[in-house]
């Protein structure tokens, strides 16, 4: 039986805070493939995009590259709607092999937002949710997420955080220091370093 992880987000840019845990992750939870969904239109950003869809889409290219089993999809940004997880996860279902258990990748300080997305009860249902290390709040309160799909799930949601360091690496502060003329160098991957600079983006 096949193992999938999706990992979605707006990615502008991806970095290797995300990187770094999707790797322990893809070994953690031995998986088969991990695809990268970059957002057309993230749903709780609305007026959040710097770069477009497609140079986001481009930069989780470059970044993965190198790295076996990685893949990025564009199924978000070919869309170009808002993008709901629970859209994405249908449309994916119906492209996957029987049988094939879909891991959903979320950073830990998404975990007291989850009953916020559409359709939870629903996404949960289509795939099994792991947690990515992410600084987060030490006590989040889960209590209206197990409302919508009871203590039982909220446990197991808890039960997969993947083990792996805390990277403490976020785009705002990449963005920031594009805008600023600061080298970001050890903060993405160089290949996607050089295309910020090429492509002249967070100027």
């Amino acid at each position: 039986m096949k193992r999938v992880g999706i990992l979605g987000g707006t990615f502008d840019p991806i970095h290797l805070g995300h990187l770094i845990p999707a790797e322990y992750a893809f070994d953690y939870l031995k998986l088969d493939r991990l695809l990268l969904i970059p957002s057309a239109a993230p749903v709780h950003r609305p007026k959040h995009n710097p770069a477009s869809p497609r140079d986001r889409l481009r930069m989780c290219q470059l970044a993965v590259a190198s790295i076996p089993g990685f893949e990025v999809s564009d199924i978000e940004v070919a869309r170009a709607e808002p993008s709901y997880t629970i859209l994405t996860l249908t449309a994916l279902s119906q492209t996957l092999p029987p049988g094939t258990e879909v891991y959903l990748l979320v950073g830990e300080d998404n975990l007291p937002l989850l009953h916020t997305w559409q359709a939870i009860a629903d996404i949960v249902s289509l795939a099994r949710i792991a947690v990515l290390p992410r600084p987060h709040d030490a006590h989040p309160n889960l209590a209206p997420l197990e409302a919508l799909i009871g203590e039982r799930e909220v446990r197991a949601i808890t039960s997969r955080l993947v083990p792996g360091p805390l990277v403490p690496i976020s785009a705002t502060l990449i963005r920031n220091r594009v805008r600023s003329g600061q080298p970001i160098a050890g903060l993405v991957p160089r290949s996607v370093a050089d295309f910020i600079a090429a492509s002249r983006l967070y100027v």
